[in-house]
């Protein structure tokens, strides 16, 4: 005889339903109990942290008002820095700091070094290799960032995130320390190193100009042979026809100081032997006996480069530059970037409300479901014991 079935009835009675959960209601009130129970311990055991901000800034103009001085001096060296002009030059202004400043803290070496001494970071990297060990400390530096502008924003931003919120800030301040210091110390001998390029430019500058000089008294060595030469040869023609004094009226003169002394005889030009051989053969002697001196001093141009040289030796740049450099090494960098760790916003990281909320909403889930699989097995087997 074939066993007949009863039809199976698809529609949900939210009724009996309701009465399946409000008979199994110390179930599911259990389950949601015992759930709660493990999330608030979940909450407790699980480890804090908290994430601190704080706006960080470029100093006060007021601060760098000592180093007007020292811009200055840049500029007329042509050694200050210019985005368009001089992109290799250098400027000590609260923008060029806090540029040095971000550069530094963002190569995460002071922030490895603060972080070494850690007593908590030491524990947690003790068992690492070397190679570990740094790659361990990168990881946790890299928990201390330093955040550009928003696109509507001003300031840039410090942030950290780690359990301990005030040990956080003391590590970050530790960090900013060390950091301004190494900015300073950069800063210093930048200008030492300005200092030195100067007095190897002038050095360089020198030299050059002496080997102009030297070229020029060479040149003018000739020129006084030739213009010798040329005098005997004037001299001789006017001993042959006997002028002995001079024959030339002052307007004669004056064109011929005008002209200067020419080297070849030409339809238009004044004899010059007309002076008479008296004075020719004086000018000749005098010629004859300057010393290399006294014949440089007559070379064109000499002036202009011995005013050169005489400028460049004692040029005060490079030891106004050195000052400079100690005024920097004297100053106290803190006031450099503008920060306040006291003032930072902290918020735990550590969500107890939720882990809890969470636990009972999947507790009361889970009471639910199962008082309807056991409710769901218990007709089932009603019906299996009735056939």
């Amino acid at each position: 005889m074939t066993e007949v079935r009863p039809p199976y009835d698809d529609e949900i009675d939210l009724f009996e339903l309701f009465e399946t959960l409000w008979r199994g209601k110390w179930k599911i009130i259990t389950t949601t109990f015992v759930a709660a129970l493990v999330g608030i311990t979940f909450s407790f055991v699980q480890p804090n942290s908290y994430q601190v901000s704080t706006p960080i800034q470029n100093g006060k103009q007021s601060v760098f008002l000592p180093y007007i001085a020292l811009n200055d001096l840049l500029k007329d060296k042509g050694l200050l820095f210019d985005s368009e002009k001089n992109s290799i030059g250098f400027s000590f202004n609260s923008v060029s700091v806090f540029e040095m400043f971000v550069a530094e803290f963002n190569d995460y070496e002071e922030m490895i070094n603060v972080l070494s001494d850690n007593y908590f970071v030491k524990q947690s990297i003790e068992d690492l290799d070397e190679t570990d060990k740094r790659r361990a400390l990168i990881n946790f530096a890299k928990s201390f960032a330093l955040k550009p502008p928003s696109k509507n924003g001003e300031s840039w931003l410090l942030s950290f995130e780690w359990h301990d919120g005030l040990e956080g800030a003391r590590l970050l301040d530790d960090a900013i320390q060390q950091t301004l210091i190494n900015t300073q110390k950069l800063t210093k001998g930048n200008i030492d190193n300005l200092a030195s390029s100067v007095d190897i430019r002038n050095s360089f500058e020198v030299d050059k100009l002496r080997n102009e000089l030297r070229l020029i008294g060479q040149s003018e060595k000739t020129r006084d042979k030739k213009k010798v030469q040329y005098l005997i040869e004037q001299s001789a023609i006017a001993k042959e026809i006997g002028i002995e004094s001079n024959r030339l009226t002052p307007n004669d003169l004056s064109q011929n100081l005008q002209n200067g002394i020419s080297l070849s005889v030409g339809s238009n030009e004044i004899p010059f032997y007309l002076r008479g051989y008296k004075a020719i053969d004086k000018e000749i002697s005098l010629i004859s006996n300057r010393s290399d001196e006294e014949a440089l001093l007559m070379a064109s141009g000499y002036i202009e480069i011995e005013r050169k040289i005489l400028w460049l030796e004692n040029d005060l740049s490079s030891s106004q530059l050195r000052s400079s450099s100690q005024l920097i090494a004297t100053d106290s960098p803190n006031k450099w970037v503008k920060y306040d760790l006291a003032l930072a916003d902290s918020k735990s990281q550590k969500k107890s409300k939720l882990y809890v909320a969470l636990s009972i909403v999947l507790g009361g889930m889970i009471g639910i479901i199962f008082v309807l699989v056991n409710n769901s097995i218990r007709k089932r087997k009603e019906s299996a014991s009735k056939v």
